[in-house]
């Protein structure tokens, strides 16, 4: 397959006759844009195997500020500019680019430059994903030296060239520029002994050098050393590029060298490195903490295990369930406190503002819902002095099924509809990986979160902005719904959970301090406060949960606004909904037991860390009331009798304790009173799958060796 360059170019006869140069030497050009906003959009749409841009662009922003963008979504960008002063180096250098090449160029010199850039690129890649699966260090080139002794902080260059004179004057000419040359060499196994005991900055190679080794051997040699390179060389034929290429060099320089090109060349290799290792390091240290995280949730789980377990042989030991009936009661109490909240009447919201949203929509293999959904948000009447004050992103994470080809379809029809591509192996990480890339590329103050199967009414963001217009408050969580709930018993259970949990739940933790927790669907969140907490956590299975518990220990509150609804499809069918829940559960456990530490040791008052805990751990507490109907209904029925010996009051509340909220959050939403009994029945009888649930979420948990997202299928019927 032909590798893809994307042009950015604001003179069209120039874009024109770039087109035609780099299809003729090989390339494919997807597209020629002329502005920053559009670079990053097709950029972003396209995933191009490199974008040569130019940094003079139309419109307010130029192409540095275009390439800082494009480059957070790790695609490379080459700089092919008229401007050569050190300013504009410098600016173009923070953005850490593949490649920097003045006008007027040589055709060989461009070829050059994007096919390292693709190349190097290539490596950079497979280096983070062998990271993902053997950590840096295990077959992956260390970066950081121990043993290095740094004599100078100026960048440390060898020079291998074997032609005195030129070594000569190349380094007087870096010496001037603020280069320490460490020591120049004429043959290859000088050169490799050279850069194994100063470990430089950058290596200068001539390829033609005297002796048995040439300076491709050379680079081949020094690889594992992560060492940058940057060959100089008279000979260009294509049988010695294609050799070049292959080890990566970070430039190619061809002699006879001007010196400016030169520094360029080494300026933009050093700090590209540079940015290349930080990246890696972080990366490392992310998986490194990610499986420390692992450590403490199957160790937890086993503690809580052995503990279940230890319990269960008591009780049939002793034919005692006593301590059932105390544990029952510390979540009656807290469900009878939340109901008696509730009903409450929260305080509405007082904001004025109108700021930019950004709507992101994570999309992988919706080909059934995405249109839908789409055009729902499309219709939003969301304006702000005669401007839609909002824009569309979906981001497709690697489908293979028509969503791409909708995608396309619709952005047709929508200006303000803008597309996201993710590709292997990128794509399938997790939501969180999902939703940041749709982050570097926003533009809003505001950061909408809608599932691919979304439906809402034209006023909903009117409805719910006015929540964020508060101090402390980091988001907002809307209303959920099922769209049919109607289908069958088991859509309209979980319209009843839905319910309880905005009606009853949300409503009440509102009204508390405003402490709610984010959803998923249908959740806002000022940018500012996804950016620093470093976005969404990619390896959380319920980046949702991961966010919210983030963002209440910083001290942020979060709101719950029940006019603003959100319709999504409920699972209709049991093996899909169990799956779904299980990683619901899992996301639940896992934040529990990586954050109960964290959120103790949080700088928040000490009624909101009990507050945090009891949301994570209601899960266990339900598991636990089942089990206890379980127990009731056994001992009623003489099947297997169990000793309850607490106080009656603590028996009665602990039975009762479950139906309140239930009925109430039923209720809410106009049902009649003889319904409102029946379905409240039901959705008991509903959470008795939270037993096996519960089994199946610690035996996943014991058995899983990483986390991906499984997400829920939809087929929008």
């Amino acid at each position: 397959m032909k590798s893809s360059v994307l042009i950015v170019e604001d003179e069209m006869v120039t874009a024109l006759d770039l087109k035609a140069k780099l299809i003729s030497i090989g390339f494919a050009v997807p597209a020629i844009v002329h502005s920053s906003k559009e670079a990053v959009d097709m950029a972003a749409e396209l995933r191009p195997d490199v974008v040569l841009m130019d940094i003079v662009l139309q419109g307010e922003d130029d192409g540095i500020h275009a390439a800082k963008k494009i480059s957070s979504l790790d695609i490379p960008v080459v700089f092919l500019t008229s401007y050569s002063d050190e300013k504009t180096l410098q600016k173009a250098k923070s953005t850490s680019p593949y490649g920097y090449i003045t006008k007027p160029y040589h055709d060989k010199d461009l070829e050059l430059a994007l096919k390292i850039a693709i190349q190097k690129h290539h490596e950079y890649r497979d280096k983070v994903e062998l990271i993902r699966y053997k950590g840096l260090g295990k077959g992956v080139p260390l970066t950081r030296h121990d043993d290095d002794i740094k004599w100078d902080e100026r960048p440390r260059i060898l020079i291998v060239e074997d032609e005195i004179i030129t070594a000569m004057d190349l380094t007087a000419q870096l010496s001037d520029r603020g280069y320490l040359v460490v020591d120049t060499v004429t043959k290859g196994h000088e050169a490799i002994q050279k850069a194994e005991l100063f470990r430089p900055d950058l290596v200068l190679m001539d390829i033609v050098l005297s002796g048995e080794m040439d300076g491709i051997s050379v680079a081949e040699h020094i690889h594992d050393l992560d060492i940058p390179v940057v060959f100089l060389s008279a000979y260009t034929d294509d049988k010695t590029v294609k050799r070049a290429i292959e080890t990566s060099p970070f430039g190619y320089v061809p002699k006879p060298y001007q010196i400016d090109e030169l520094y360029r060349t080494i300026e933009t290799a050093i700090q590209t490195h540079r940015a290349e290792n930080d990246k890696i390091e972080r990366i490392d240290q992310k998986i490194t903490s990610k499986e420390g995280e692992m450590v403490i949730e199957k160790t937890a789980v086993f503690f809580i295990s052995a503990v279940i377990l230890s319990l269960i042989v008591y009780s049939l030991f002793t034919r005692s369930m006593t301590w059932l009936m105390y544990l029952l009661f510390i979540p009656a109490i807290y469900n009878m406190l939340i109901v008696g909240v509730s009903l409450k009447k929260p305080l509405p919201p007082g904001g004025q503002d109108q700021p930019f949203v950004s709507i992101l929509i994570p999309a992988h293999n919706e080909e059934f819902t995405i249109e839908r959904c789409v055009r729902s948000l499309a219709e939003l009447d969301y304006y702000k002095d005669g401007q839609r004050n909002y824009e569309i992103i979906v981001i497709n994470d690697g489908s293979t099924d028509r969503t791409g080809e909708v995608l396309s379809l619709l952005k047709g029809e929508f200006e303000d509809l803008h597309i996201v591509t993710r590709k292997p192996p990128r794509a399938g990480r997790g939501k969180g990986y999902v939703l940041n890339d749709g982050v570097r590329v926003c533009q809003g103050e505001v950061i909408a979160v809608f599932d691919a199967d979304a439906r809402i009414d034209p006023d909903f963001l009117s409805k719910i902005i006015p929540y964020l217009d508060e101090e402390n408050v980091a988001g907002v969580q809307a209303r959920v719904r099922m769209y049919n709930a109607d289908r069958n018993l088991l859509t309209m259970m979980q319209e009843v959970e839905f319910s309880i949990f905005g009606n009853v739940i949300l409503r009440a933790r509102d009204i508390m301090d405003k402490s709610g927790f984010l959803g998923g669907n249908g959740q806002l969140t000022w940018k500012k406060f996804v950016e620093d907490i470093e976005g969404w956590d990619g390896f959380a299975v319920t980046e949702d949960l991961n966010m919210s518990v983030k963002l209440i220990m910083d001290g942020n509150k979060i709101r719950y606004c029940p006019e603003a609804v959100v319709w999504q499809e409920a699972v209709p069918e049991w093996k899909a909904f169990f799956r779904q829940r299980v990683r619901w559960a899992t996301g639940n456990l896992e934040t529990l037991f990586v954050y109960l530490a964290p959120i103790i040791d949080a700088k928040i008052p000490l009624y909101k860390k009990i507050d945090a805990i009891q949301y994570l751990v209601f899960l266990l507490f339900t598991v636990f009331v089942m089990l206890g109907y379980i127990v009731a209904i056994l001992n009623l029925t003489y099947v297997v009798r169990f000793s309850m010996e607490a106080p009656v009051i603590i028996g009665l509340i602990s039975t009762i304790a479950f139906f309140p909220g239930v009925l109430l959050g039923i209720r809410r939403d106009k049902v009649g009173i003889l319904k409102s009994l029946g379905r409240s029945v039901e959705y008991w009888a509903y959470c008795l799958y939270l037993i096996p649930l519960f089994f199946a979420a610690f035996i996943h948990m014991l058995t899983r060796k990483e986390r991906r997202w499984a997400k829920t299928k939809h087929t929008g019927d």
